[in-house]
C-alpha cells in the first residue's frame, strides 16, 4: 500500500511538470502571497510590542487653571510718586471646584485634584545648609525681616525716613547689639499717624534697601540716611473654609505696629503679635509636604526637572493604598542624614491651596516665614502627624532659575495624598481658584481628543486646560500608520493566497475528474487517487510557502529601518525625546523570543494548511463521482 502510494506521488509532480508554465505561475503567486503575509504579520507584531514599550514610557498629564472673570482696579499708594496708584486684579465671581470635570467618558487615570502643600515642622530637622551662626543669622525671615520694640528720638510723623530708638528684638536675629538706632518710613499709607518720644512701639520691619539703591531717598534732603526700614507684614489673620471662603479679620488688616503699654502682652492683641512671632519661629524652618496620586503628575517630575537618585520612586499601589511613604529632596537628605529606609516624622500644621511649595519654598530662596496666624489670632498648630518612611531621594536639576510656581520645592516631601486622613477644614492659611501648579490630571495614552469631544459637548467654561502627552500622539500616529500599512500587506497576502490556492487547486484536481476515473478503473484505490492528485500540488505550495516566507522574513528588516527612521523624524521635537531615543530596534523587538524565525514559521504553516484543506475538499468531490459514470459522460462529451 505504501509503494502503491509513493507511485502515485510522484505520478501527480509529473502530471504537473507537464505543465510548466501553469506549475511556476502557482509557485510564484503562492511565494508573493506568502511574503506579503508574512511582511504584514512581522510588521504588525513589532508596531504592537512597540507600542507596549511606549506606553510605559509616556504619560499625557493635563493641568488646570480657572480663568478669571474680570479684571479690577485696586488702589494703593505709591511711595515713589507720593500719590495713590491703580494696579489691575483678577476677579472670579467664584472658586469652580475640581469635580466639574468629572464627566462620564473621559478615560481618567487619575482625575483632577486641587491639591494643597502641606507645611511640616518639627524640632531638630535642618532646613538650610549653613555653616556658623553668622550664617544663619542673616537667613531664614529672620534676616531682613524683624520685629522689634523701638522708640522715637523725637515725635514725628513717619511719611519720611525718622529715628528710633532700637530697643528690643522680639523676631530676628538682629540685635541691640548690631544697630542702636534704626531709620524707619512708614511709605504704606499716605498719612501715618503720630509717633510719640515717650512711648515704645512694637513694629513688624523690613530692611528695605531698594529705597536707597533706587534714588527714592532724597539725599540732600536726607544725607545722613542710608538702610531704611519700613513695614513687613500686618497682623491681620488668614485662615479659609474648605469651599474657598475667607474667614474675616478686617479689624487688623494694615497693622503693621501698635503702642506697647504696662500689661499689653497680656491683651488679646498682644497675645496676637506673640502669635505671629511664634508662627514665625515655626515656619521659617517649615519643611513642605506635597500630596499627589502620582509622582508624573508634579510638573518637575513630569519635565524631567526632577529625578529618583537613591531607591526607588512610591508605587501605585502605595499611592491608591495611602502607604506612609515618601520621596525627600537630595538637599534635605543631606543636610538631616537621611538615608532610604529611614523614618520621619511630619506634623501638619497648615494647607495653602493658593501657591505651590515651589513658590514658597523655591530652591536657592532663603526667606521662608510665613503669617501662622488664623483669623482669631491663634497660631495654626498641627492637625495631624503621622511617621513616614524615606522609599526614594530625588535630585532638581533643572527650573530652578524661573519664579513660576512650577518648580520644585526646597526641601519638599512628596506624599501619597491619600495617606493623609485627617481633615484640614480648619487649617487652611491660604485658598485660591485652580492653577495650573495645584491642579493636575492623568489620562489613558492617546485619549486627548476623546476629552476634548467631551468637554466641549458638556460645555465646561471658565477653565484653561493644557495637555501634554511627551510625543506620545506623534508616536500613536506613526504606530497607527505602520498597523494600517500591516493590516494591509496581511489582507492582501490572505486574499491573494486564497485565492491562488483555490484557482490552481481547481485547475490541478478539479478539472482531473477525468484522470480520477481512469485512475480507480485501474485498480487505484481512494486513498492512492488522493496521494496522486494531492502530491505534486502540496509539494509545490510547500515550496512556494518557504521561499515566500523566507523572503517575507529578510524583507522585514529593510521596512522596520525606514519606519525607525520616520519615527525618529517625526519625535524629533518630542519632550521625551529620551524615551524615544531609549527605545529597541524595530528589528531587536522582532528578534527577541526568537519571534523572527517563529512568525514566519507559523505564518507558513497556515498557508500550508489552508493549501491542504482546499486541496482536500476538492479532492473529496472528485472522489465521491463514480468513475463509469464519469468515463460515459467523457465518451458522449466527444
Amino acid at each position: 500500500m505504501k509503494e502503491g502510494e509513493d507511485m502515485a506521488i510522484k505520478n501527480s509532480i509529473r502530471q504537473m511538470c507537464r505543465t510548466p508554465l501553469k506549475t511556476l505561475m502557482f509557485l510564484g503567486l503562492i511565494a508573493i502571497s506568502g511574503l506579503l503575509v508574512t511582511l504584514g504579520v512581522n510588521l504588525f507584531y513589532i508596531s504592537e510590542k512597540t507600542r507596549e514599550a511606549a506606553e510605559g514610557a509616556f504619560v499625557t498629564v493635563g493641568t488646570v487653571e480657572q480663568k478669571e472673570s474680570a479684571v479690577s482696579r485696586r488702589k494703593y499708594w505709591d511711595y515713589e510718586t507720593q500719590q495713590y496708584e491703580y494696579s489691575s486684579v483678577p476677579v472670579y465671581d467664584s472658586i469652580i471646584p475640581d469635580s466639574v470635570l468629572n464627566l462620564e467618558g473621559i478615560s481618567y487615570i487619575h482625575e483632577p485634584k486641587h491639591r494643597p502643600y502641606y507645611m511640616a515642622h518639627k524640632d531638630g530637622y535642618v532646613v538650610r545648609n549653613t555653616h556658623s551662626e553668622v550664617d544663619e543669622a542673616w537667613m531664614g525671615a529672620a534676616g531682613n525681616n524683624v520685629i522689634v520694640e523701638v522708640s522715637p528720638f523725637e515725635d514725628c510723623v513717619p511719611d519720611h525716613p525718622v529715628k528710633l530708638h532700637y530697643n528690643k528684638t522680639l523676631f530676628g536675629k538682629i540685635t541691640d547689639r548690631m544697630l542702636s538706632f534704626i531709620w524707619f518710613w512708614d511709605y504704606t499709607t499716605p498719612e501715618p499717624p503720630m509717633l510719640y518720644a515717650d512711648k515704645t512701639y512694637i513694629m513688624s520691619l523690613e530692611m528695605n534697601v531698594s529705597l536707597e539703591y533706587r534714588e527714592i531717598i532724597d539725599k540732600e534732603k536726607y544725607p545722613e540716611v542710608t538702610t531704611v526700614w519700613t513695614p513687613w507684614m500686618d497682623i491681620q489673620g488668614s485662615q479659609y473654609k474648605k469651599d474657598g471662603t475667607e474667614v474675616p479679620d478686617e479689624d487688623h488688616e494694615g497693622v503693621y505696629y501698635e503702642e506697647v503699654t504696662d500689661g499689653f502682652y497680656d491683651t488679646k492683641e498682644g497675645k496676637r503679635w506673640l502669635n505671629l512671632i511664634e508662627g514665625f519661629q515655626i515656619s521659617d524652618y517649615g519643611i513642605p509636604v506635597i500630596p499627589t496620586d502620582a509622582t508624573k503628575l508634579l510638573p518637575y517630575f513630569n519635565n524631567g526637572d526632577a529625578g529618583i537618585s537613591d531607591g526607588r520612586d512610591i508605587s501605585e499601589e502605595e499611592y491608591a493604598e495611602g502607604k506612609k511613604v515618601c520621596l525627600i529632596q537630595a538637599g534635605f537628605a543631606k543636610n538631616n542624614k537621611l538615608a532610604v529606609g529611614d523614618k520621619l516624622e511630619l506634623p501638619l500644621y497648615y494647607a495653602d491651596y493658593r501657591l505651590s511649595a515651589g513658590r514658597v519654598y523655591h530652591i536657592g530662596w532663603t526667606t521662608q516665614g510665613t503669617k501662622m496666624i488664623n483669623a482669631d489670632g491663634e497660631v495654626y498648630r498641627p492637625f495631624s502627624s503621622e511617621e513616614y518612611e524615606v522609599v526614594g531621594i530625588y535630585q532638581v536639576s533643572g527650573g530652578q532659575g524661573s519664579y513660576t510656581g512650577y518648580e520644585a520645592a526646597e526641601n519638599g516631601v512628596v506624599v501619597p495624598g491619600s495617606s493623609i486622613t485627617a481633615s484640614d477644614e480648619d487649617h487652611i492659611l491660604d485658598f485660591g481658584p485652580m492653577k495650573g501648579y495645584t491642579t493636575s490630571f492623568q489620562l489613558e495614552n492617546g485619549t486627548t481628543d476623546e476629552f476634548w469631544e467631551i468637554v466641549g459637548e458638556n460645555e465646561v467654561a471658565g477653565l484653561e486646560i493644557n495637555i501634554e502627552d511627551g510625543g506620545y500622539t506623534t508616536l500613536e500616529n506613526n504606530f497607527q500608520n505602520t498597523r494600517k500599512m500591516a493590516l494591509i500587506l496581511l489582507a492582501a497576502g490572505t486574499g491573494a493566497a486564497a485565492l491562488i490556492l483555490i484557482f490552481f487547486c481547481y485547475m490541478f484536481i478539479a478539472k482531473q475528474k477525468l484522470r480520477t476515473a481512469i485512475e480507480r478503473t485501474m485498480g487505484m484505490t481512494k486513498r492512492q487517487c488522493r496521494a496522486s492528485l494531492l502530491g505534486g500540488i502540496l509539494a509545490i505550495s510547500f515550496l512556494g510557502v518557504i521561499a515566500g516566507c523566507a523572503a517575507g522574513a529578510a524583507f522585514t528588516g529593510k521596512m522596520a529601518g525606514r519606519l525607525e527612521h520616520r519615527t525618529e523624524y517625526s519625535s524629533m521635537f518630542s519632550s521625551n525625546q529620551a524615551a524615544v531615543e531609549n527605545q529597541e530596534p524595530l528589528i531587536q523587538i522582532l528578534q527577541e523570543n526568537h519571534m523572527d524565525i517563529v512568525l514566519p514559521i507559523a505564518t507558513g504553516v497556515v498557508i500550508f494548511a489552508a493549501a491542504g484543506a482546499i486541496a482536500s475538499v476538492m479532492v473529496q468531490r472528485n472522489l465521491r463521482e463514480e468513475p463509469l459514470r464519469l468515463l460515459a459522460e467523457m465518451k458522449r462529451a466527444t
